[in-house]
C-alpha cells in the first residue's frame, strides 16, 4: 500500500490552526539538562544520552532535544554540508543494518534525530501545548492542553547544580514522576510537559527511571524561540499519534521506508520500551 495513503487512512487526523498571526518570540532563559531514557526494560539499556534544551519566553516556552536543533540549523544554514554528512551517514547505517538487520544502529547515528525527535511548544497565552513528532520519515503535530501536574511537595532537600532544592511528586500519564526543584529560580518550568512548581525544575525522573533529565546548565539569554510549523504537516490527534507510533502502524511504515533501501528488518522493529506517557492503551 502506498505509505502516504496507509498513513491518511490509518490515523485519525484533527485540524487547527499553529501559531497563527504570533509574533516573534523571545527567550529570556534557557536550561539544558541531560536527558537519559531506556531502550531496552528487559536489558535495562539506554539510548545515547541526549542534551533537552528549554527556551522560555514571556508566553511561549520550545523543549527540543540539541541534536534535532543542530540537524534543522544544519539542513537551513549550510544544506551542501548537511546534504555530504547526510549521504555519508546514511551509506553507514545502511551497510550496518544490511549485515546485521538491527535497525537500532540509526537510531544511534550521530547524524540523525534519535527516538526522542519532538519538538514541544508551550502556548501560555492559549493554554495548550504543541508536539511536532516523527513516525519514521513522516512528520505529525499534535495538540494538548497546557495544564500543570497535580504535584505533592514535599520536605526532602538536595543541592543539585550548586541549587538548594526541594523534592516533589506526581502521577502523570501512567508514571509516577519524581522531581526536584529551586526556588532560586523562581520560574514554573521544566522539561517536557513539566511545570507548575514553585521553582525551576532540575531533576526529574519516573520511578522505574526509564526517563530522566537533569539540570546541566541554566542562563540568561536573548534569542529567538523558533515557531514555525509547515503548514504542510499532518495534524493528528494525540492517543492516536502514540498508538500508532508505539504500534504496528509505526512497524510497517518504517520497514516499507528500509525496505526501500533494500533493508529487510522483519522483526527487528519490535520494541522493548515504552512511550514517556502511557495513557494512550
Amino acid at each position: 500500500m502506498n505509505i502516504t495513503k496507509f498513513i491518511s487512512i490509518s490515523l485519525l487526523l484533527a485540524s487547527f490552526s499553529v501559531f497563527s498571526g504570533h509574533s516573534q518570540e523571545k527567550a529570556k532563559y534557557k536550561s539544558a539538562y541531560q536527558f537519559d531514557y531506556l531502550c531496552d526494560t528487559i536489558k535495562m539499556e539506554y539510548f545515547r544520552p541526549e542534551t533537552y534544551i528549554v527556551q522560555i519566553g514571556d508566553n511561549i516556552t520550545k523543549g527540543f532535544t540539541y541534536q534535532k536543533f543542530y540537524l534543522d540549523s544544519l539542513m537551513t544554514h549550510n544544506p551542501k554540508l548537511h546534504s555530504e554528512l547526510f549521504k555519508i551517514s546514511v551509506k553507514e547505517s545502511i551497510e550496518t543494518m544490511r549485515k546485521t538487520g538491527d535497525i537500532s544502529h540509526v537510531r544511534n547515528n550521530s547524524f540523525t534525530y534519535g527516538s526522542f525527535a519532538s519538538d514541544l511548544y508551550k502556548d501560555y497565552k492559549k493554554n495548550e501545548i504543541y508536539v511536532r513528532d516523527n513516525i519514521s520519515t513522516y512528520s505529525f503535530l499534535y495538540k494538548d492542553e497546557l495544564k500543570p501536574q497535580d504535584w505533592e511537595i514535599l520536605s526532602d532537600t538536595a543541592t543539585i547544580l550548586g541549587y538548594a532544592c526541594q523534592k516533589a511528586q506526581c502521577h502523570y500519564r501512567g508514571r509516577d514522576w519524581e522531581a526536584w526543584f529551586t526556588t532560586e529560580i523562581p520560574i514554573s518550568e521544566g522539561p517536557w510537559k513539566f511545570y507548575g512548581l514553585p521553582g525551576l525544575i532540575t531533576k526529574l525522573h519516573d520511578r522505574k527511571k526509564h526517563y530522566s533529565f537533569e539540570l546541566i546548565g541554566f542562563q540568561e539569554v536573548n534569542e529567538t524561540i523558533e515557531t514555525k510549523i509547515s503548514k504542510n504537516i499532518q495534524k493528528i490527534d494525540r492517543k492516536d499519534f502514540l498508538r500508532a507510533k508505539m504500534g504496528d502502524k509505526a512497524n510497517q511504515i518504517t520497514q516499507a521506508d528500509l525496505a526501500k533501501l533494500g533493508i529487510n528488518s522483519s522483526g527487528s522493529s519490535q520494541r522493548q520500551y515504552d512511550y514517556i506517557e502511557l495513557d494512550y492503551k
